[in-house]
């Protein structure tokens, strides 16, 4: 069994052989560290690794990377829909050269040529697929490779380019989507920052006494679409107070009349993500913007730095939060601050009407 070594610090470090890598052309021994301020902690650490690698090796020695990230995904069943549908395309287009490689026979060399060329794929829509992808797709990989496997690679990914993005002006986004089949949506994705899939999931029932309330997002998996009790997070379960503006679009929905007929509550937007999306391109396209549906959610984060809105508040509006600040923020969710940083954006967009 490996022996602890006390540490500078005081605490106590053990080191335990994972594997070997190739660095430079040369066969490099890679280590686990296992740092506890208990030795027996940190030598017990170790050990039960060096038990579980041994399991792993001899029970998924043969797995090639495409069983590799199925068994992974078995053991993540948890997951949501929409994060398992992505796995699932990245499994089916992404690193076709290595998928039905075993694990066993890749090393730091052929997985960065199977980066290089993985960066020269030409995606679906014709183009070259983004640095950004790459990185999305190698993350599921590594992350993968290494819960299986106890495996890593020393590896470089492409770089992001950096990007000025600039987008046209709130006004002029404002002026071209009034009076459209797509304006409830888009004012609520510029003015209080929804998302599509918060926009999406909405029901008149989400509307109650000038405050509308997020809890559940509607999202497309596989071509069908499935409502979520929350966004990706708890940050995104939230409430609003309803500018005048968008309480009248509201209450001119066909679908919010009916409810306050019949009760049958149903979508505040019925309308799936292609036709939202779709109508929304065709005005920006016909306005010469070169915009995209959540870019109005980055107009909105644009509009609160402008008008100095304090980050807590900022946040707190858009749901960029953790889980831990949101419980924080979310006691005191229109205080008397909130009301102010609502009532100076309500009377910016108004100005803009």
């Amino acid at each position: 069994m490996a022996n602890a070594k006390r540490l500078p610090s005081g605490a106590w470090r053990t080191l335990v052989f994972s594997h070997t890598a190739k660095v430079d052309g040369k066969d490099k021994r890679v280590y686990e560290s296992f740092t506890s301020w208990d030795k027996d902690e940190s030598e017990f650490l170790a050990a039960e690794f060096k038990l579980t690698h041994k399991k792993k090796k001899s029970n998924n020695n043969d797995l090639t990377v495409s069983e590799t990230i199925d068994k992974y995904l078995t053991m993540r069943e948890l997951l949501s829909p929409t994060t398992i549908e992505g796995y699932r395309k990245i499994k089916k287009y992404a690193f076709q050269n290595i998928m039905n490689v075993k694990v066993k026979n890749l090393d730091n060399e052929n997985m960065q040529i199977a980066i290089n060329d993985e960066a020269k794929r030409i995606s679906l829509k014709g183009t070259v697929i983004s640095p950004k992808t790459v990185a999305n797709e190698y993350g599921l990989l590594s992350t993968a490779i290494h819960k299986i496997h106890a495996l890593r690679f020393d590896i470089v990914l492409p770089k992001r380019p950096i990007k000025n993005v600039e987008l046209p002006e709130p006004q002029e986004v404002i002026r071209v989507i009034k009076g459209t089949w797509v304006e409830l949506p888009c004012m609520l994705a510029i003015w209080l920052s929804f998302s599509m899939s918060e926009i999406r999931g909405l029901k008149c029932s989400s509307v109650k006494n000038g405050t509308i309330y997020i809890d559940q997002v509607l999202v497309d998996v596989e071509n069908k679409s499935y409502e979520k009790s929350t966004g990706k997070a708890e940050r995104r379960i939230r409430k609003h107070q309803l500018p005048a503006y968008i309480t009248d679009l509201i209450a001119r929905q066909e679908s919010y009349i009916d409810y306050k007929k019949t009760g049958k509550d149903r979508h505040l937007v019925p309308l799936t993500r292609n036709q939202i999306y779709g109508r929304f391109k065709t005005i920006m396209e016909n306005a010469n913007f070169d915009i995209s549906f959540h870019d109005l959610r980055h107009l909105n984060a644009s509009v609160m730095l402008m008008l100095n809105i304090p980050e807590k508040y900022a946040m707190e509006r858009g749901g960029w939060k953790t889980p831990h600040t949101m419980k924080k923020v979310y006691q005191h969710t229109f205080s008397t601050e909130r009301k102010i940083v609502d009532k100076k954006i309500d009377e910016y967009f108004d100005k803009l009407l």
